[in-house]
């Protein structure tokens, strides 16, 4: 068996595995020690060079008994003085060196995840490079048949992700393809700050996926921004069920965020204690009504909304499993549970001598596709309330602020059937949205249209400041 000096063997920087386990290491010296050295490292020749290609633990052991003055067997041959007994792959080529290496440390040995990643994604290109060369040799032989050639060039011939998650697991499942196809993609970002931060790579692929839709949030607000104006928003004085359910209209929307009547006999409420006098509601709010008018509008909702979209609809506790299974039936996917608005400074009392004042509202999500939020957004809001613009039912802007930074980004459009006093105006300007709003009511209507005017307004002072 030959020998070398320990420190005539040459350990390249690009190896998998740069963390050792303090205590293992300790414990693969004592076991060199004491039963000797059972496996010799794996050296191949590199010009007048010995490197290693696999038994970096080994080597760390080996030097540390020789640092102590110790000593150790292999095959019934004792080595000191810094003598290493190995096994030599002679002058491999670049290809079989790389496959040696990741045969000994990727399968054998327990590295950290981003040591793996980084193995993973060398295997994958290892064996994209041999198809290629072994593709190239046939294609270059004059004895190769035509279709030999036809094989060789096809896509097929190529290594796919299916392949090296074969060979890793002996599996080519879905799952393991996203595994492998997790790995081999954050391996290419090890050295970003946001992968550092991980503690696993299916964590580390999140926090890249997430950068990167953040990355192209900011281009896209940056695109937009340069042309967007008031002049994007739209407001019509229309019955919702008969706009939304014109041709032209369908698949417009990426958000519809709406308040619709609640069903709830609030048009019958008392002056809620004092705090609402002066305050009406210019609308049928029975239960039948409600009945009727969501029944048609759940199926138009889903009608008028993209492929991928999000769906908020504000709804009173007794409407809400009522309105999920409408939703559903139009095709939505509802989630199980509701928001939860916390209204710190308003609130009815529907009892105002017995109390109590209530300062929450429900808020029914729904999703249609597969559109994915843009952030993990908790689903209780805390929002005070704005200054009263005579409408008993109006919403902060705050909120609709909250809602829709969930799912929008710059460019997307937003539909308010059920507009009010039209706080989603300023709510989807400051998300760069082109909002449409819907409102039935001439006096609301004409709280919408002050709102885009006081947009209007607030754009022409930014250009003058």
């Amino acid at each position: 068996m030959p020998s070398i000096q320990l420190s005539q063997i040459l350990i390249k920087p690009n190896r998998q595995r740069q963390e050792f386990d303090l205590v293992a290491l300790q414990e693969l010296k004592n076991s060199i020690e004491d039963r000797g050295l059972l496996h010799p490292p794996v050296l191949r020749r590199e010009g007048d060079n010995f490197v290693l290609v696999a038994g970096e633990r080994r080597l760390k052991a080996i030097s540390e008994i020789f640092d102590l003055g110790g000593k150790f067997t292999c095959d019934g041959k004792v080595f000191q003085d810094g003598l290493v007994p190995f096994n030599d792959l002679g002058e491999l080529g670049h290809l079989e060196a790389e496959e040696a290496e990741l045969d000994e440390n990727l399968k054998r040995r327990d590295l950290t995840w981003q040591e793996h990643a980084a193995a993973v994604a060398r295997l994958h290109a290892l064996r994209e490079a041999q198809k290629q060369e072994q593709a190239q040799a046939i294609l270059a032989d004059p004895k190769a048949t035509a279709l030999d050639k036809l094989i060789a060039s096809a896509p097929t011939a190529k290594q796919t992700i299916a392949d090296t998650a074969e060979e890793l697991t002996g599996r080519r499942d879905g799952s393991f393809q996203d595994t492998v196809r997790k790995e081999i993609l954050v391996a290419r970002h090890l050295d970003n700050p946001v992968v550092a931060k991980a503690k696993s790579a299916d964590e580390a692929f999140k926090l890249l996926k997430r950068e990167e839709q953040r990355q192209k949030n900011i281009e896209l607000a940056k695109e937009v921004g340069a042309t967007f104006t008031v002049e994007k928003h739209r407001l019509f004085n229309v019955n919702c069920l008969e706009w939304m359910a014109a041709p032209e209209n369908a698949g417009q929307f990426d958000v519809i965020c709406t308040d619709p009547p609640y069903g709830m006999g609030a048009d019958e409420f008392g002056d809620a204690g004092g705090k609402l006098s002066g305050i009406e509601h210019h609308y049928s709010d029975s239960y039948e009504s409600w009945q009727e008018l969501m029944k048609a509008w759940a199926p138009l909702s889903f009608l008028v909304a993209k492929p991928q979209a999000h769906a908020y609809v504000f709804c009173d506790f007794d409407r809400f499993h009522e309105l999920k299974g409408l939703m559903q039936a139009a095709g939505w996917y509802v989630f199980r549970t509701p928001f939860v608005v916390h209204k710190l400074n308003s609130g009815r009392v529907p009892l105002p001598d017995q109390g109590p004042r209530r300062q929450y509202e429900l808020v029914l999500y729904a999703i249609k596709g597969k559109k994915q939020v843009t952030h993990i957004y908790p689903d209780v809001v805390t929002v005070s309330g704005d200054e009263n613009m005579s409408h008993g039912a109006q919403k902060p802007v705050a909120l609709y602020q909250n809602l829709l930074q969930r799912s929008v980004r710059a460019g997307d459009r937003i539909l308010d059937c059920f507009g009010g006093t039209c706080g989603i105006f300023p709510a989807g300007h400051t998300y760069q949205c082109e909002v449409t709003a819907l409102e039935l009511n001439p006096e609301y209507y004409a709280l919408g249209l002050k709102r885009l005017a006081d947009l209007r307004q607030s754009e022409t002072l930014d250009i003058f400041n």
